[in-house]
């Protein structure tokens, strides 16, 4: 788990673009306007200047992932779409396939497609519990070079797939 944390640092830092420099170059300017401000004001309001250390502390750790979810909402946005669920009856795997469409405003090369099977149970609280862990998880990588507005095939196979319950396919995606 670390590993694939790790990898998808790596993966994000080196697709870095001109919008996440903007951002987290206006995000440290904030920062130091901040801490410059609250330097000034520690002698003759010094509640207000320790107020304002405050606000950058917890700034500098919220502020990163606001940014990172903006972005992957506006500039990167990514509409994953399911389109086939087929368990094999001749061997003891599940066939997810799906599409993406790059609705963002850049283009990708790298795109990590994550597929969760969750259990369905008719006990709303079991089910919710069950949909926070899922039993199965897949992550594929698709490095193909999608243009604005152009849509990309994948396939995801879960092996060894022994599940005799009902279950629901979940699939997210993040692309750079």
């Amino acid at each position: 788990m670390l590993k694939d944390l790790k990898a998808n640092l790596l993966d994000y830092i080196h697709s870095l673009n001109i919008y996440d420099y903007v951002a987290f170059g206006w995000l440290f300017f904030l920062f130091v306007i901040i801490l410059t401000l609250a330097i000034l004001l520690g002698r003759k309001k010094p509640t207000l200047a320790v107020f304002l250390v405050i606000v950058v502390i917890l700034l500098m750790f919220v502020a990163p992932f606001a940014v990172k979810y903006f972005l992957d909402q506006t500039v990167r946005k990514v509409d994953v779409s399911l389109d086939e669920v087929a368990k094999l009856n001749y061997a003891e795997a599940l066939i997810v396939k799906g599409h993406l469409k790059n609705s963002g405003k850049i283009s990708y090369q790298k795109c990590h497609i994550e597929a969760k099977v969750f259990e369905i149970n008719s006990n709303k609280y079991k089910n919710m519990l069950n949909n926070l862990k899922p039993f199965r998880n897949e992550t594929i990588l698709l490095e193909e070079n999608i243009s604005k507005g152009d849509e990309a095939v994948f396939k995801i196979v879960f092996e060894d797939f022994k599940n005799t319950h009902e279950y629901n396919v979940s699939l997210s995606g993040v692309c750079y």
